[in-house]
């Protein structure tokens, strides 16, 4: 019976760390979750043709826990157009849309190439979406490295150039707007209207003199005047 009721709990115990687990991941998915393709220019050009390169699922707006799947590899034959671009001096360019919308309304950007090129396909792509997890806002990519090297790029069919890389290497940061804190108009209008009050109700504390100084001292420059001449007469 000790056995049985062991085994009992555990069974128990098992199911409600299942239970958890899975209820820990529907909370996360309530934030919000986002289907992101990503697609890219290899070709230069006004008009560049894209194609898909990668899609990300936004599973938490709030945690920014997003998972990156490249769905197509990177072969040498991207690495000869990559190496173009570095050649011509041109950009990279990326577009992203929302799965399942609607609208299927590209946010774009761009980056040289140069700097693909020599940061080795490393990237961050900064997401923005509305308030709400809902949408998405703008999208920036921004390559490991900044600055191009000052030394122009080896020619293609040099054999010292090689395809080393494999893989975009991505790394995602989810950012949403915060909202600006609202004016308290009410409680500033109570106080305009308090001080309207106190103006209207209040009494004048100041001293006959204060308050009548304007009427008294031509009153007494008069006498004074006046006064003088009399005495002067006699």
């Amino acid at each position: 019976m000790s056995r049985i009721s062991s085994a009992l709990l555990f069974s128990v115990l098992f199911l409600l760390g299942i239970a958890g687990a899975y209820g820990f991941q529907e909370d996360e998915f309530l934030d919000g979750q986002l289907t992101l393709v990503i697609e890219d220019a290899l070709d230069g050009g006004p008009d560049p043709i894209f194609s898909q390169r990668s899609i990300i699922q936004v599973r938490s707006v709030k945690s920014g826990n997003a998972v990156v799947t490249h769905t197509r590899p990177w072969t040498s034959d991207l690495d000869i157009k990559l190496k173009r671009l570095v050649d011509s001096d041109d950009l990279y360019r990326i577009r992203v849309y929302q799965k399942g919308s609607e609208d299927k309304g590209y946010v774009s950007t761009f980056t040289k190439a140069c700097q693909m090129f020599e940061s080795g396909l490393s990237e961050t792509v900064s997401l923005m979406v509305d308030g709400g997890g809902t949408s998405l806002v703008g999208v920036w990519l921004i390559p490991s490295v900044s600055v191009c090297g000052s030394q122009a790029p080896l020619p293609l069919a040099s054999p010292l150039v090689s395809s080393t890389v494999q893989q975009h290497n991505t790394t995602v940061i989810i950012r949403s707007p915060i909202p600006a804190p609202v004016p308290d108009t009410a409680t500033y209008i109570e106080k305009l209207e308090a001080m309207k009050n106190e103006k209207a109700e209040g009494k004048d504390n100041r001293s006959f003199l204060a308050k009548y100084w304007m009427y008294i001292v031509p009153v007494v420059l008069i006498m004074v005047l006046f006064g003088g001449g009399q005495e002067g007469g006699r």
